[in-house]
């Protein structure tokens, strides 16, 4: 009977210390440099990738940018800023062809970025 106390006391204790760090995890912000690793491939794909869009290839977008010193978060969102830093990465990579400058991320940007 006291294994059985012991084990459920213990039990609840595990329970509650997880539940209790739950929140603080959930309420630390979301930092770029600690949310995703830019040693690592995120994606590994052509697919076009662009404003709005989100997820892992979007990641993989802000680090080739981030890894090529564009300063930029690493969150996985497609907005304003990334958007405005892939262009300015295609001015760079296709400087005498403008149609390439549309802040879209499609097979060309891709090996560019990929190309170090």
């Amino acid at each position: 009977m006291s294994k059985a106390i012991t084990t459920a006391v213990l039990s609840a204790a595990l329970a509650g210390g997880a539940l209790a760090a739950a929140p603080a995890a959930l309420a630390q912000p979301a930092t770029a440099a600690a949310d995703h690793d830019c040693g690592k491939v995120w994606y590994s794909g052509t697919a076009l990738t662009k404003y709005g869009h989100s997820g892992n290839r979007v990641v993989e977008v802000q680090c080739l940018l981030w890894l090529h010193g564009y300063n930029l978060a690493r969150d996985g969102q497609f907005g304003d800023t990334t958007y405005s830093r892939v262009r300015a990465f295609q001015k760079k990579a296709f400087p005498n062809n403008s149609a390439e400058w549309d802040g879209q991320v499609g097979p060309k940007t891709w090996a560019k970025l990929r190309a170090f």
